[in-house]
C-alpha cells in the first residue's frame, strides 16, 4: 500500500542584510581654493583695518606708545560738537548728489546707444576703455591746469564766445561741480558692464516689441530697464561706497578749499590722522562713514527687493 508523500516545508526567505550608507557631502574644493586667497586678502585689507579703526576710536591713540589713554566715547562726542565734521559731512552728501546727477546715468545711456551701433562696435568699445589706462592722478592734474583761471584752456575757449573768465576751482559755488565734471568722461568700465548686460537680452523680445508697434521709449521701459534692474542695483551700491570714499580729486585739485567747500569726510580722516596725528578721531570718523554707507546700502537693497 502506497503512502502519500509528506509535504516538504518551504524554506523561509532569508532577510537581506541592511547596508548602512553614510551621507558624505561633496565639498567643492576647486572654487574654495580659488576663493581662499581673495577672502584672506579681503579680511586682511578690509575688515581688519575697519576693526582696528573702531578699536582706535576709543583711545587717544599714540603711535609711539599704543594704544594710549582710554577715552571711551570722547572722540565721538568731539565729532558731535565739531563744525568741521558737520561741514565735511554736508560736503560729502553734496558730492554724492552731484556725482549722481552728472555721472551715474551716463554709462547707462552710453551702453544703450552703443548697443544700437553695428558698424565699428569693437573699435568704439576700445576707445571707451582707453581713458581708463591714464592714471587718475595724471588726469586730475590735467583738469586742474584746464581749470586755471588765468591761463587755463577752458577760460581761453570761452573767451571766444563772450563768456568768462570763471574761477572754477577758486569759486566755492563752482568748485564741487568742477571736480565732479571730469567723471563724466571716465565711465568706460561701467559702460561695458551695462553693455554686457544688454547683450544678454534676447533679441526676439526686442523684435517682438517692434512688431507690436512699441516705440524706443516703450521698449526701454518695458524690456531694457527691467533687464538692467539687477545690474543697476549692484552698480549703485558700488557707486555709494565709491563716492563716500573719494579722496584723490578733492585732494589734488583743491586740497579741500576754497574755504573748506570741498573738504569731505575722507579728507578729514587724512588730515586728522597724518597731519594732526589724532588717530582716535580719524578712527571715529571712519566708523561713522562705515555706518552711513551700510545704512544707505541696506535701504537700497530693501527697496530693490520690494520692487
Amino acid at each position: 500500500m502506497r503512502t502519500a508523500a509528506r509535504p516538504q516545508p518551504q524554506a523561509q526567505p532569508q532577510a537581506q542584510p541592511q547596508v548602512r550608507t553614510s551621507f558624505r557631502p561633496r565639498i567643492p574644493w576647486t572654487p574654495i581654493l580659488f576663493l581662499t586667497p581673495a577672502i584672506i586678502a579681503f579680511l586682511l585689507f578690509k575688515y581688519y583695518p575697519l576693526f582696528q579703526a573702531v578699536y582706535m576710536s576709543f583711545f587717544d591713540y599714540k603711535v609711539i606708545n599704543p594704544p594710549g589713554h582710554f577715552v571711551w566715547l570722547d572722540n565721538y562726542k568731539y565729532l558731535i560738537h565739531s563744525t568741521e565734521f558737520w561741514n565735511a559731512l554736508f560736503n560729502t552728501f553734496a558730492f554724492f548728489f552731484i556725482y549722481f546727477v552728472l555721472t551715474f546715468w551716463v554709462p547707462i545711456v552710453q551702453a544703450i546707444l552703443l548697443n544700437e551701433v553695428r558698424y565699428a562696435n569693437k573699435t568704439i568699445r576700445v576707445l571707451y576703455l582707453l581713458p581708463t589706462a591714464v592714471p587718475a592722478v595724471a588726469g586730475y592734474l590735467l583738469w586742474k591746469w584746464l581749470y586755471n583761471p588765468d591761463y587755463g584752456l577752458l577760460n581761453y575757449l570761452l573767451h571766444f564766445v563772450g563768456l568768462g573768465p570763471y574761477g572754477w576751482l577758486n569759486d566755492p559755488a563752482m568748485a564741487k561741480w568742477a571736480i565732479v565734471f571730469p567723471g563724466v568722461f571716465g565711465t568706460g568700465m561701467s559702460m561695458l558692464i551695462y553693455y554686457s548686460a544688454l547683450q544678454g537680452i534676447p533679441s526676439e523680445n526686442i523684435e517682438a516689441a517692434k512688431i507690436d508697434g512699441a516705440g524706443p521709449w516703450r521698449r526701454m521701459s518695458a524690456i531694457v530697464f527691467p533687464s538692467l534692474k539687477f545690474v543697476i542695483g549692484i552698480q549703485f551700491i558700488a557707486f555709494i561706497s565709491g563716492v563716500f570714499l573719494t579722496f584723490d580729486p578733492m585732494y589734488i585739485m583743491t586740497g579741500g578749499g576754497p574755504a573748506n567747500s570741498t573738504r569731505t569726510l575722507s579728507m578729514l580722516v587724512f588730515n586728522s590722522s597724518f597731519k594732526e596725528f589724532r588717530f582716535g578721531v580719524a578712527g571715529a570718523i571712519s566708523f561713522v562713514m562705515f555706518i552711513i554707507i551700510a545704512v544707505i546700502t541696506f535701504l537700497q537693497i530693501r527697496l530693490t527687493n520690494k520692487e
